[in-house]
């Protein structure tokens, strides 16, 4: 029995799949040519409008992939290539989870490319290389979605993914000021190498329907976790944090979790049950890094880290969802992901927003925001947290469902995590709505366009969830009476958050003379918890080790100065005294 991932022989009756292939083929070329226009045209053609061709360019390989039909069940992938056991095949036609995935990271991206070169002056020139980078990191993230999952091809694209991706940072100036290592880079060619090491060692079990064995299940899921940046690895997406919003998103809110996380549950789906222990593993590590996402995130100022430890909070649930039992932890993991590339780019597009208005991302300084900053941080609050009436919710229903099942202990860490984020998620939110210190002024159209498109799409995936579920294999667990009870709290929810909206706010920006500094509470519990982060990002716990070992080094070379570094004195002494206990027996 061969494994439902595995690259198998091509089947004869390929001919009918000439079509499909071909708009697969214009879907990677156009985004290519793109690419190298924008290369090309870098020095000649303003940035903004090389970024509107490069978003234009997206949103049409979208709507091609809209005409590519589903993969039927039992269709065999076309083997491209078998040196020495190493398969590199591909799928004919993408399936119906794969199709959805991938309209959502073209949507995606191609609205988050909007919201960056709106955000870019008219007159600039010379940072082409921007969108032509993040263009290759959607292709290449394209590509890992729509092949096998046990193919060769998928560490390739993992690289171009990981290459990409920093190259659109550098090419942004994010990167100018860190004299580090490129920590994102490292990370993402070592998942790559972990991912091919790990179907190099598990080829023959995979292709024998059998499951491989746990050294190389262990570093296929710890090459997922290092490419989308999520816990214990989330020190991979510090470089991101200064690069503007619409990017990071791009990076680590589409690309990089459509790859890796998309891959992850794809491989649970296509191998053998899972044994308890693996489940168990990847619930743990997925719940544990979900609490301290959420406290790392309490733990910031800043719109943008605090968006970084929110996509971390969000790919950490879908790392749980895959330890579930299939296929419902698979199917509440593709929902959450499907959340994800969505949410990104509306939280996104309000921190960009908060910085082209105010100069800063600091909302404990900017004081106010515009409104369209304001509604788009609430939208992508609603879809991190899983609240009605948006997609969100159904996604963490179907997971806390899934978990109450099968690991009763996984809902009871989402639950404290989500308690966590939503502190978090509150105290920004507090900040947009309080008086602004800059006469507000209308901001461009692009502005709105990205919130207006992932908006109406989360809601309306939220209200009528049916319109996704019905590409899902099985029974869609849609109940009628829970689906209008999110409709009525959805409306309920909006009311008080219309009037908040609304009325003046009660805050003082200036302080008496008279009135002593206070620590508000999330400031307070941000700071306790700070430990608690560390499990998601363990590079300052790393760093305080290195600095206790150079302690403990400097502390050892006070012995050894009593010798001038004569270290021959030492074996003397030592002869002496053994002589001496030997003459006195």
């Amino acid at each position: 029995m061969a494994c439902k991932g595995c690259a198998l022989p091509a089947s004869p009756g390929r001919q009918g799949q000439k079509p499909v292939c071909m708009l697969l083929t214009l879907v990677f070329s156009l985004l290519l040519v793109v690419a190298a226009l924008a290369f090309g045209l870098n020095r000649v053609a303003p940035t903004r409008r090389l970024g509107f061709a490069a978003s234009a360019a997206v949103f049409a390989a979208a709507a091609l992939m809209l005409l590519v039909p589903a993969r039927a069940v039992d269709q065999a992938p076309v083997e491209a290539l078998a040196p020495g056991g190493a398969r590199f095949s591909f799928w004919p036609a993408p399936g119906a989870v794969e199709r959805i995935v991938a309209l959502a990271l073209l949507g995606g991206g191609g609205m988050a490319l909007l919201g960056l070169a709106g955000a870019t002056p008219p007159s600039v020139r010379g940072f082409g290389g921007v969108f032509a980078w993040a263009t290759i990191a959607l292709a290449g993230a394209l590509l890992s979605v729509v092949t096998p999952v046990f193919s060769m091809v998928q560490p390739l694209a993992w690289s171009v993914v990981a290459l990409a991706g920093y190259g659109a940072l550098r090419a942004s100036g994010a990167t100018a000021q860190i004299e580090a290592p490129p920590l994102m880079v490292a990370t993402g060619l070592g998942a790559s190498l972990a991912l091919m090491v790990s179907l190099l060692v598990a080829g023959p079990d995979l292709i024998a329907g059998r499951l491989p064995a746990w050294p190389a299940a262990a570093g296929g899921a710890l090459a997922a976790l290092g490419l989308a940046g999520c816990a214990p690895l989330l020190s991979a997406r510090d470089e991101t944090a200064l690069a503007p919003a619409p990017l990071g998103a791009l990076i680590f809110g589409l690309a990089a979790p459509a790859a890796a996380l998309g891959w992850l549950l794809q491989s649970v789906a296509a191998l053998p049950s899972l044994p308890p222990a693996w489940g168990v593993t990847l619930g743990l590590t997925g719940g544990l890094g979900a609490l301290a996402s959420a406290a790392g995130a309490l733990d910031e100022r800043r719109l943008r880290p605090i968006l970084n430890w929110t996509w971390g909070f969000q790919a950490a649930l879908i790392v749980a969802a895959a330890g579930l039992a299939a296929p419902r932890g698979v199917e509440a993991g593709a929902s959450l992901l499907l959340g994800l590339l969505l949410g990104s780019v509306v939280a996104a597009s309000a921190a960009a927003i908060l910085e082209q208005h105010t100069g800063s991302d600091d909302y404990t300084a900017v004081g106010g925001a515009p409104r369209v900053a304001t509604a788009a941080w609430a939208i992508g609050m609603l879809v991190s947290l899983g609240l009605p009436p948006l997609w969100g919710f159904w996604g963490r229903l179907w997971f806390l469902q899934a978990a109450q099942e099968h690991q009763p202990w996984l809902a009871a860490l989402t639950l404290a995590a989500s308690v966590l984020l939503t502190l978090a998620l509150l105290a920004p939110l507090a900040g947009l709505l309080s008086p602004a210190r800059f006469p507000p002024r209308r901001g461009p159209w692009t502005d709105t366009v990205p919130l207006a498109l992932a908006g109406s799409v989360l809601l309306g995936l939220g209200v009528a969830p049916q319109l996704v579920r019905v590409f899902w294999p099985g029974e869609a667990p849609i109940v009628p009476v829970i689906q209008g009870a999110s409709i009525v709290v959805g409306m309920l929810l909006a009311v008080p958050g219309l009037l908040m909206a609304r009325a003046a706010s009660g805050r003082s920006l200036e302080r008496d003379s008279d009135e002593e500094l206070v620590s508000l509470a999330p400031e307070g519990l941000g700071a306790a918890l700070r430990p608690l982060s560390w499990l998601a990002r363990p590079m300052p716990l790393l760093q305080g080790s290195w600095m206790v070992l150079q302690r403990a080094s400097e502390l050892l070379r006070v012995p050894l100065r009593l010798f001038e570094q004569r270290y021959y004195l030492l074996g003397v002494l030592a002869a002496l005294l053994t002589i001496m206990l030997l003459m006195a027996r």
